[in-house]
């Protein structure tokens, strides 16, 4: 990723925060009558279809190597199962704010872990700064109160907190697998998600009893479509365009997704907290989304990328915009 990010990388970067920003609000209306565990299988149900019709539209299609299969059920169990079950279950017993504090630890995450398993990653102090000040605007941005309550939420944080370290773990992972297009990604992670969920959510909820009301269906269906679906898929494109360090970028932008929403659509003013905020988070992205030195990875490694690129199928080019 020894490259700037270019105007059409960040128009992808924040549209995908827009509609993963939103994702909170309509989770939390949804478990209100729907229990979080089924709501997450709900969701990717929903998406599973919309995420194949969109893979078929651009060329793409399912693996037919086991490899490939492998690489799709991890995929779906870390970006899926696990951040979809860990956020609606958490919901219930943390506050909002809180959820916004601990996804915008994912830059953070990501500087430290990726530079692990990835050759074309490279730990640097600028980036890890970038991730503190920006998780200090998010802070600053939602209010240091809600930290106050953070010893009456220890269980809710914990499996919250699962979410993000997930989805960092499969950015990364999503990294290593370049025969697959991010519509193949994202139809492998609905299904395989689906499938982690569905005996859990029968193992300790009533999903057939389950009688919601018009509002809980809407909200689910807004997840499943906009907050799911359509964002899954953009969000594997921004991966494979910025790399996984820079991908993490999109999760500090959902507090600001809420704020900008309540002042554009609620009137609501702002102290000058959230502006200090909102700058220190810009300020954050600006460094982690930083150009870094060029690092040239192992003679192994970069043989083993020609020859397997010279097996993908010509399709994955257009995806392939690193």
């Amino acid at each position: 990723m020894n490259r700037a990010m270019n105007l059409a990388d960040w128009a992808l970067l924040l549209t995908t925060a827009l509609l993963l920003g939103s994702n909170f609000l309509f989770i939390n209306i949804a478990i209100q009558e729907i229990e979080p565990i089924t709501s997450a299988v709900i969701r990717t149900v929903i998406a599973a279809p919309i995420c194949w019709g969109l893979m078929r539209v651009f060329g793409a299609r399912l693996p037919r190597t086991r490899d490939g299969w492998i690489a799709l059920f991890w995929l779906g169990l870390l970006t899926g199962a696990i951040p979809f079950g860990a956020i609606s279950w958490g919901q219930q017993h943390i506050e909002s704010g809180m959820g916004g504090i601990l996804f915008g630890t994912m830059p953070i995450l990501a500087v430290v872990l990726a530079p692990l398993f990835l050759a074309e990653e490279s730990f640097t102090r600028r980036r890890l700064a970038g991730g503190v000040v920006g998780l200090a605007g998010i802070i600053l941005l939602i209010g240091p109160s809600v930290l106050t309550n953070a010893s009456d939420q220890i269980l809710g944080i914990a499996v919250t907190f699962l979410a993000p370290l997930s989805h960092t773990l499969g950015a990364i992972y999503a990294r290593t697998q370049p025969s697959l297009t991010p519509p193949t990604m994202a139809t492998g992670q609905m299904i395989f998600g689906g499938m982690i969920l569905l005996p859990l959510a029968f193992a300790v909820e009533a999903p057939l009893s389950m009688n919601p009301g018009l509002g809980a269906i809407g909200a689910i269906l807004v997840v499943g479509v906009f907050c799911t679906a359509i964002a899954m898929s953009l969000y594997f494109v921004v991966i494979r365009r910025i790399g996984a360090s820079r991908s993490s970028l999109v999760p500090m932008f959902f507090p600001v997704v809420a704020v900008v929403l309540g002042a554009v659509a609620l009137g609501e003013r702002l102290p000058i907290e959230a502006y200090i905020g909102l700058a220190l988070i810009l300020a954050g992205a600006l460094a982690v989304s930083s150009r870094m030195s060029a690092k040239t990875p192992p003679a192994d490694t970069a043989s083993l990328g020609v020859e397997k690129g010279r097996h993908d199928h010509h399709s994955h080019e257009a995806w392939r915009k690193d």
